[in-house]
């Protein structure tokens, strides 16, 4: 009898190649659909940080009670005094490929009778300059809120417990306690980076430059989603042409 026509296909080495090409193809098919979705969740970040950007300048009093999802990007007008003594530092910090750290400093306001505190990162500072203090007594300014800065994978940690003088990340959380002054002083659950005060617009606060804001850019994943469609395309191109060299070597019958 014949043998098939498609038989040099069902030999051991061809069928690893077929499983080969289904795994690959797969894969990649999951990564560029993976990119996609990365590519997704960023233009809606974008969109949320421009539009939330847009919004008027509203009073910190507007915010009290809302959650941190719900309130970052969003300008916000804030009145109150600066308490040195108890500002925190940020490492490792980098802006315009200089390395730094922001000045985290709590601000003690009063609304109604009832006593808040909120974070402000007051800006970037260069390793190679000094902190220049927080202005005395009372000072109104315009800020950005933002929520808890998260751990990101292989990221430092913080100290569980005890006063922290230098932090990794702002996890407001962590520091809601040391920054309190009384028990009757509430921390807000979010903390503002200051943009511009009522008489300046500048990019710096005292000597020290505004915390940049995010990049509003779509990155890389739309051309890496096409990069793993154009690697599948050629894992099925280089499995048909072996098929095709296995299917015209085989024995003639």
């Amino acid at each position: 009898m014949a043998p098939n026509r498609f038989t040099p296909l069902l030999r051991p080495r061809m069928i690893a190649l077929h499983v080969l090409a289904i795994v690959l193809v797969v894969v990649m098919a999951n990564l560029s659909a993976w990119q996609f979705g990365r590519l997704d969740d960023r233009r809606a970040f974008n969109e949320q940080v421009r539009s939330r950007a847009r919004m008027p300048a509203t009073a910190i009093a507007d915010l009290i009670g809302l959650s941190p999802d719900d309130v970052e990007w969003r300008p916000v007008v804030v009145r109150g005094t600066f308490r040195p003594d108890d500002e925190v530092i940020v490492l490792n910090r980098s802006q315009n490929n200089t390395a730094g750290v922001d000045a985290l400093t709590p601000l003690d306001f009063t609304i109604d009778g009832r006593n808040f505190v909120v974070l402000v990162d007051r800006g970037f500072v260069p390793l190679s300059a000094e902190i220049p203090p927080p202005p005395s007594g009372e000072v109104e300014f315009l800020a950005r809120a933002r929520k808890s800065q998260e751990r990101r994978l292989g990221g430092l940690t913080d100290p569980a417990k005890g006063v922290l003088r230098e932090v990794q990340r702002v996890d407001v959380e962590r520091l809601a306690d040391q920054m309190r002054l009384s028990a009757d002083q509430t921390t807000l659950p979010f903390y503002i980076d200051y943009v511009a005060s009522g008489t300046r617009a500048d990019e710096t606060f005292d000597g020290i430059a505004n915390v940049a804001g995010p990049e509003l850019t779509e990155g890389t994943h739309l051309s890496y989603a096409i990069q793993w469609i154009i690697f599948a395309l050629c894992a099925i191109v280089a499995w048909f042409i072996l098929v095709r060299r296995a299917l015209r070597s085989r024995p003639s019958a």
